[in-house]
């Protein structure tokens, strides 16, 4: 009987060693089946727009290069994108699930993260700051004493603030909201007083909206220096390497000031390029935001 349960445990643990390899060797599939699987964030311009076709911005051009380069690295005479859009929340889940095979959204890398997941080197570097309507005049977070305030779960705006709430005890009230558009949409509305995220998706809103720059404004101190990377499974070292690799050889290249030209100084949104990022460019890194 005993000899009948350990040759069902080595079968199992063997079917087990056999089966984790081609769940986690993304290169093979991508061979296989002359397919790259793209998660990515809709409503979150510049970074991820809708469109009628293939969604756009400037995270999904970068991994369209990155597919270029590893469809030549391959030696794939074509190579297919598929999208699949996610929300801030199901990015992580469709990773670990297999249904994509990088996140193209605007993941910042952080110390939780990477025990995680893997990231390429950053390629843009923001930080945590708040959107509220001029007229209430809110300089601060620490203007928001026991006021509503707009986060979206499971991004690094909604922990940071949850920390210094605990820790200043503000008394902060938390409105939950879907994306970066229903941010905005609750301090224009009344329901929240700021609404917590990254200032470049901030500052997109305010672009895109009705008289946004007339009605809100992005203000207080940075709460987070925020790199962003492409994520990825962590138990997938070749593909991580191929897409770091081709990544960190974009970005040293005139290729990246233009692709920042294109999606950050248009017609409806001008944002230099700030001293952080143009050093990821020239110097790619994948250091941890901080704090």
């Amino acid at each position: 009987m005993a000899y009948r349960h350990l040759s069902h445990l080595l079968l199992f643990v063997l079917t087990l060693g056999l089966a984790a390899p081609s769940l986690a060797d993304t290169l093979d599939k991508i061979r296989r089946t002359g397919t790259l699987t793209i998660g990515w964030v809709g409503g979150n311009p510049p970074f991820g727009i809708a469109t009628d076709g293939a969604p756009e911005g400037y995270t999904l051009d970068i991994c369209r290069q990155i597919a270029t380069d590893l469809q030549t690295r391959l030696g794939l005479p074509a190579l297919k994108i598929a999208y699949r859009e996610t929300t801030w929340d199901t990015r992580f889940t469709a990773l670990d699930a297999n249904q994509t095979d990088m996140d193209c959204s605007a993941s910042t890398i952080t110390r939780e993260r990477l025990a995680r997941y893997a990231f390429s080197p950053a390629f843009y570097v923001t930080g945590t700051r708040l959107l509220t309507r001029k007229a209430d005049k809110i300089r601060a977070i620490d203007d928001l004493a026991n006021q509503p305030i707009a986060l979206i779960r499971n991004t690094t705006g909604e922990k940071l603030v949850r920390e210094y709430d605990a820790a200043a005890s503000l008394g902060l009230v938390p409105v939950y909201v879907a994306d970066a558009e229903a941010g905005l949409a609750a301090v224009r509305d009344g329901k929240a007083r700021a609404f917590a995220l990254d200032d470049i998706i901030l500052y997109s809103q305010i672009s895109a909206a009705a008289n946004g720059p007339t009605l809100f404004e992005v203000v207080g101190p940075f709460l987070s220096i925020e790199p962003y990377g492409i994520m990825m499974r962590k138990n997938d070292a070749p593909f991580a390497a191929a897409v770091s690799d081709a990544l960190a050889s974009l970005l040293p290249t005139p290729k990246m000031p233009a692709l920042y030209a294109r999606w950050f100084d248009t017609a409806t949104l001008k944002v230099p390029l700030n001293r952080l990022t143009k050093e990821t460019f020239t110097t790619p890194n994948r250091e941890p935001a901080f704090p």
